[in-house]
Formats: structure tokens, C-alpha cells, sequence
């Protein structure tokens, strides 16, 4: 991966970034006899041996993952984390390491959720809706204290509602609770039901990274249950809800485009002369036959 380059050469003779890179397990896991934790490195084949691992404490090991992007509250023992590891050729530094938390599942995971996705095939609810003949009313799921995408994409929906265009109901729940939110799209299938939304929109991408959420088992069969195209504004990565959607982009433009696009296809088949003529016949004055207007209330 790090290729010898002769001295004094020029950037231009440099080898160029590795784009695949090496993807690891981050695993923490409690420490057996004294306070702190132990942190394993392992690679994502489980038949290989692991990397290594290390002692340290709590506080160093969360000032440590916060500088590659983890909160404190990401770090749960237990839990692999997925990183990958590349090298950055610099012209004056020369190669860097660089750390990063990855979102793309382990190999065990993605044999997981082909095996969810299957089971949920069989027993005919994995669906993908259709795209909708109308967008009157639509039910978001969105971050608690927002995100990245749903901020850049609100103001747009927000527009829409506000110029009573489409009806949007926005339900915030914590993207990084598997527990809250099934209970999420349950309201959202209850609200499909008793309202006619026309569509669900969640923004899968603005779940914590490495997050498997929206992979668990619970979280997609109620996905699957909407009864309501399902529209996901992603992250880089996509998860299972994503895979059963209508439609999906990790670029909210893209999202806002999609929404446009159903609301552009309501207005051609909309019979626009029809309605002209009607607004014209219902909003002018009635005659008699002698040119006097009628009468607007009777005369008794």
C-alpha cells in the first residue's frame, strides 16, 4: 500500500491515494480486571487472526475515537465499529495515515440482511412502492435536533407547506434508536391510515456512522408495512429501508427534485382548459334572456 518514491522527486511521481483502502473492526470491550476499556483491532474476516489490541482508559479512548468522528455516546462495548485506514501522499509531508469511522456493513452483516431481506420476500412484504400520483400530504421522519441533510432539505419542504402545496407532517425521533424508531414508522403506518398521506419520507442518512438501525429487523418490516411509497433521503452507504423505498438519494437537491417531479406530473395530468372554462362559467354574472341580470334573491 506504501510504495517507495526516490528522493527528491517531484509530487507528480508519487504513487496516487489508494481508493479501497484497509477496513477494519473497532471493537470495544469492557476491561476484565481493572477500570477503563480494551480496545481490539481486528479485520472484517473472522477466520483471521486480529491485529491486536490495547488497554486505556475511558476518558483517552473517547478523546481518541472523537478525533476520527465518534461521539462518546457511539462507543458501546460490544459493538464493532467499522474504520478504514488509507494513506494520504502529501507534497511537503510526505504519506500520512488517515483514520475514519466507515458506514459499509462487515461481511457478516451484509450476509445478515440478505438473509432478512430474503425471509421478507417470501413472505411477500418486501415491496417497493410505486411512485405516487400525488403528493398532497407527506409524513417525515426526521432527526432529533436535526442533521446535515435534513437541514439542507427542510426549507424546501417547508416552502411547500407553507404555500399549502403539500401538507407536511414532521415526526423528529432519535435515528440511533432501533426501539423509537419502529415505534416511528408505526405512527407513520397509523397516520398513512387514518389521513390517506401519500407518501413517508425518513432520512436514513443522518443516523450515527456505522449505524445499523435501519437494518434491524423490526425497523424494516415496519418500513415494509407503510402501506405508503416510501421515500429516504440516504447517507453514502444505503441500509435495507433504503433498499425498499420508491425512491433514494444521499443528496437532499435530489430528494427536493423527486418531490418536484411527482408534483410536476399532477399538474400535466391536471385538464387545465377544462378548469379554466369552469372557473369562467362559475364566476361570471347570470343573465336573462333580455340581457337584464337576474335576480339575486327571489322576490318573496
Amino acid at each position: 500500500m506504501i510504495s517507495t518514491v526516490p528522493a527528491g522527486a517531484h509530487d507528480p511521481a508519487r504513487p496516487p491515494t489508494s481508493q479501497e483502502g484497509l477496513e477494519a473492526l473497532l471493537e470495544i470491550l469492557p476491561h476484565r480486571y481493572k477500570p477503563g476499556l480494551r480496545a481490539t483491532l481486528s479485520g472484517t474476516d473472522p477466520s483471521r487472526p486480529n491485529y491486536g489490541h490495547v488497554f486505556v482508559r475511558q476518558e483517552l479512548l473517547a478523546s481518541a475515537l472523537g478525533l476520527i468522528g465518534l461521539r462518546p455516546s457511539w462507543i458501546r462495548p460490544g459493538e464493532p465499529i467499522p474504520i478504514r485506514f488509507e494513506v494520504e501522499h502529501d507534497a511537503r509531508l510526505g504519506p500520512r495515515l488517515l483514520i475514519s469511522v466507515c458506514d459499509r456493513p462487515t461481511p457478516a452483516q451484509e450476509a445478515a440482511d440478505a438473509e432478512l431481506q430474503h425471509k421478507l420476500e417470501q413472505q411477500g412484504r418486501w415491496r417497493r412502492g410505486r411512485d405516487p400520483d400525488k403528493l398532497r400530504q407527506l409524513f417525515a421522519l426526521v432527526p432529533e435536533g436535526g442533521g446535515p441533510r435534513w437541514d439542507a432539505l427542510a426549507p424546501a419542504l417547508l416552502e411547500l407547506d407553507e404555500n399549502r402545496i403539500v401538507s407536511l407532517a414532521v415526526r423528529p425521533v432519535d435515528l440511533d434508536d432501533a426501539d423509537a424508531l419502529h415505534e416511528a414508522l408505526r405512527d407513520a403506518a397509523d397516520f398513512v391510515h387514518w389521513t390517506g398521506a401519500d407518501a413517508v419520507l425518513v432520512v436514513t442518512g443522518d443516523r450515527r456512522t456505522g449505524g445499523r438501525t435501519f437494518s434491524d429487523p423490526r425497523v424494516v418490516e415496519a418500513a415494509c408495512d407503510l402501506n405508503a411509497p416510501l421515500l429516504t433521503l440516504a447517507g453514502p452507504v444505503p441500509t435495507l429501508v433504503d433498499a425498499v423505498a420508491w425512491r433514494s438519494s444521499p443528496i437532499p437537491s435530489a430528494v427536493q427534485n423527486i418531490v418536484e417531479e411527482v408534483l410536476r406530473g399532477e399538474l400535466a395530468r391536471a385538464d387545465r382548459p377544462r378548469l379554466d372554462r369552469m372557473e369562467e362559467t362559475l364566476t361570471r354574472p347570470r343573465t336573462a334572456l333580455d340581457g337584464e341580470a337576474w335576480p339575486s334573491d327571489a322576490p318573496f
